[in-house]
């Protein structure tokens, strides 16, 4: 009998086999962003458990890599969890998937150590406030290992680019290398479902970094450090305090003895301290946030907000003398918990917490440089052994309307990079940056990593910080630059140091124009690359007619610019000079506005004494000593001075912040209305000229009969926003452009930047504003890199610019 014969296997037979016998495959996932040290391998891990998937995951100098195992519908689902369930602090900038065969013996999803070879390009988490779950366990009496130890932290909070060393991060790369753990923290953190599995710093009482307390003196004070920090601080004692990326200075905030001393100790005599509150609760009774500003409180990046300051909230007189807002953060480690949790009983919520160096030095963030630096300015120090690998000063925001105005970005948002549109390709470069508010940026895969903020290269001990940050950032990036971009101004010291580099490593270098890496910045911020109009306002910068700039309407795309426009200059006697004293500047403007007898204007008898005046007279009638300068904030700078609130800049920008303060006062009910006869732009000169010495004119008028200070710097607002909206209004037409980007220092300034952006906003101008960067010269770093790579793609680099 012949053989039986199947019958034919129908479409639903087949259907029904592909379900209940899933098709095998095996994939590599590489994940790029910031995934290493926020607990990114612990969530894969419980992922793939979940989803019954075979395979491992592991970190390199690159990111996170995963290999995986399962059917068709299993890696979907799987890959589709990396961005919707990704871990808190997470940011996932690119995932690329390959097919790599079936060929795992084991069913077991696993951890894998970390290679060491690799080069390193892997993104740095940030540095992130003490999470809930830390926080309850110093406070619960029952916890054995943490109830009232100042160190925790988990995988989503705590130390991360402070303590780094090397890429990958892991514990043998940080600064932590040398505190074994115990038995207890060892079981934590290898065990994938604890919130500590790998959590480089993780420790406890028994195993981690030690508090002590020391007096100013350098002697150890025989004391719990909490009880003992708590009892100085209510007695009216100046504590300094280590923290994440450096050391503070704190004080009462309600007690002005204290405030006072603090500021003759640190040789701060009027810029204003921060502060630091127990609770959201407590910092909402000193302060009117907006959500988006409490939004920012909360962050784990926990930044200085600033905001409008409640009347009559205690505050000492000395904390922000003549600012209409104050700057106010909350705790954010564990240790200001605990020491909070002690000033319970004095009913103390709220200290000054302001940054622990000397004026305007680089931020102490080493115990043997504390107790030298620090020592003189306070009564006692609070350390611990944990080193801090770099030093990061808090971050500042202004919780403005119109979204919030970085004035300095560190702790909590650095070394976070930005992708610099059209920089595929290009190889590794560094940018040098300016000169004040001072930062760095490698340039590496198309995005530029931007340092923390430095400060003034002209103090010795920050240019130190400089070139290290310079070191510090090539080795943990494993970077070999083969492009210098810096600014053009032949004296900066970063352009002195990028030469010199430039000569040691034989790399071409990249001369940015400053107010053109100004508006490069906020393009590429913003993933653009131009053309645009830009309006750039800030107190200095090198023009190309070797002049200085400050107050420009260009035509910019990332590869080059064109001045359209510029504020008519000032002779500014003494140059630099006419910074630090700001009634200069307010004579140089009489000058202009009224010619060779201004001296003899009333307005003019109280700026100065009268040899002092006298003498700025001569060099400005004959044109000796001073410096034409299209400064916008020397114009903020000189009507400050001729309305009487500061002749005298103890601080960088004191005088705009007083304008803009006692502006933030003026009567709303009897406003002063803004004449179009107040500014001319005069459109025959090439570049066009925005001259506002009507508006001089004017307010010295109204001075002289008795106007109110208030009212008078609203209208200097309101007058030079107009009438920079008209001359915008003006290059529009003539080029065609409608995008057009703000940037400079003068845009910290919340009053004037949302004063000008509704005049653009009427005239149906895109604006482009910064985001999560500085519009002040922290940004120029970035502006100069994203500069480069574009000329860079368009084969322009090899000679200097």
């Amino acid at each position: 009998m012949g053989a039986t014969m199947e019958p034919p296997a129908t479409i639903l037979d087949q259907a029904s086999s592909a379900r209940t016998v899933p098709r095998c495959r095996r994939l590599r996932w590489r994940i790029v962003g910031r995934v290493q040290g926020v607990g990114f391998r612990p969530f894969v891990y419980r992922l793939a458990r979940r989803m019954g998937i075979s395979g491992a995951v592991w970190n390199d100098g690159a990111g996170v890599v995963v290999e995986a195992e399962g059917s068709d519908r299993q890696l979907d689902d799987f890959a589709a969890a990396f961005q919707s369930e990704a871990p808190a602090q997470a940011a996932v900038r690119s995932i690329t998937a390959d097919e790599i065969g079936c060929a795992e013996a084991s069913a077991e999803f696993v951890i894998r150590p970390s290679p060491a070879d690799g080069q390193a390009s892997a993104e740095v988490a940030v540095d992130l406030a003490v999470c809930p779950e830390c926080l309850a366990e110093i406070r619960d009496a029952g916890n054995v290992r943490r109830h009232g130890y100042a160190l925790p932290n988990c995988t989503q909070c705590g130390p991360r680019i402070s303590i780094i060393r090397a890429i990958p991060y892991d514990r043998p790369n940080t600064t932590m290398a040398g505190f074994a753990m115990c038995a207890d923290c060892q079981r934590e953190y290898d065990d994938p479902l604890d919130r500590r599995f790998h959590a480089q710093p993780t420790a406890c009482c028994k195993c981690g970094p030690q508090m002590r307390i020391i007096d100013s003196d350098g002697r150890d004070i025989e004391q719990d450090p909490i009880v003992a920090a708590a009892q100085l601080l209510a007695a009216g004692k100046i504590l300094a305090i280590k923290g994440l990326g450096g050391f503070h200075l704190a004080a009462r905030a309600d007690d002005q003895g204290a405030v006072h001393r603090l500021r003759q100790l640190k040789h701060r005599p009027a810029k204003p301290f921060a502060l630091m509150c127990a609770s959201a609760a407590a910092a909402g009774e000193l302060a009117h946030f907006s959500p988006r500003g409490w939004g920012l409180l909360k962050t784990p990046a926990a930044p200085i907000v600033l905001a409008g300051r409640i009347p009559g909230t205690g505050v000492a007189a000395d904390v922000a003398p003549g600012q209409h807002r104050l700057g106010v953060m909350l705790a954010y480690t564990p240790l200001q918990h605990l020491i909070f949790d002690g000033l319970w009983g004095w009913g103390i919520r709220t200290l000054v917490m302001t940054s622990g160096n000397d004026a305007d030095e680089p931020l102490v963030f080493a115990d043997d440089q504390a107790a030298a630096v620090l020592g003189p300015m306070c009564d006692a120090l609070i350390l611990h052994d944990r080193p801090i690998q770099r030093a990061l000063d808090d971050s500042v925001v202004v919780d403005a309307g119109s979204g919030p105005i970085f004035l300095r970005r560190a702790r909590g948002y650095v070394p976070t990079p930005t992708v610099l549109p059209a920089a595929a390709g290009v190889p590794h470069g560094l940018a040098m940056g300016a000169e004040l508010k001072s930062t760095i940026a490698v340039f590496r895969d198309g995005q530029a990593v931007l340092s923390q903020h430095l400060g003034t290269l002209t103090h010795t001990r920050t240019l130190a910080a400089f070139r290290q940050a310079l070191d510090d950032l090539r080795q943990l990036f494993d970077l070999t630059p083969q492009w210098i971009a810096h600014d053009m101004h032949p004296a900066y010291v970063s352009t002195q140091h990028a030469k010199l580099l430039a000569q040691k490593w034989n790399v071409p270098r990249v001369e940015v124009q400053h107010h053109h890496a100004h508006a490069a910045a906020a393009l590429a911020e913003n993933g653009l690359t131009g053309p645009a109009l830009a309006i750039i306002c800030d107190g200095t910068g090198y023009g190309t007619d070797q002049t200085i700039w400050g107050g420009e309407i260009l035509s910019a795309d990332l590869v080059d610019f064109r001045r359209l426009g510029h504020l008519r200059r000032l002779r500014l006697p003494g140059g630099d000079a006419a910074a630090r004293q700001p009634w200069r500047s307010a004579m140089a403007l009489l000058y202009m506005a009224y010619g060779d007898d201004f001296a003899e204007l009333p307005i003019c008898q109280n700026l100065a004494a009268k040899a002092e005046r006298d003498f700025i007279a001569q060099m400005l009638v004959a044109d000796a000593g001073c410096i034409p300068s299209s400064s916008t904030g020397r114009l903020f700078d000189a009507f400050a001075a001729l309305l009487g609130l500061c002749c005298e800049n103890h601080y960088d920008a004191q005088a705009p912040a007083l304008l803009e303060s006692s502006a933030s006062a003026a009567a709303s009910a009897t406003p002063l209305v803004v004449s179009r006869q107040d500014w001319i732009i005069d459109e025959s000169a090439a570049p066009i000229q925005i001259d506002i010495c009507g508006l001089v004119r004017r307010t010295v008028e109204l001075r002289d009969r008795g106007a109110p200070v208030p009212e008078l710097a609203l209208l200097f607002h309101q007058t030079l926003a107009a009438a920079f909206a008209a001359a915008a209004a003006s290059t529009a037409t003539a080029t065609g452009l409608t995008d057009i980007v703000l940037s400079g220092g003068v845009f910290a300034n919340e009053l004037f930047a949302d004063l000008l952006a509704d005049e653009l906003s009427s005239l149906n101008l895109n604006m482009i504003r910064h985001r999560h960067l500085p519009p002040n010269d922290g940004a120029i770093a970035l502006g100069q890199a994203a500069v480069a790579a574009a000329r860079w793609k368009r084969n322009l680099i090899g000679e200097s610019r």
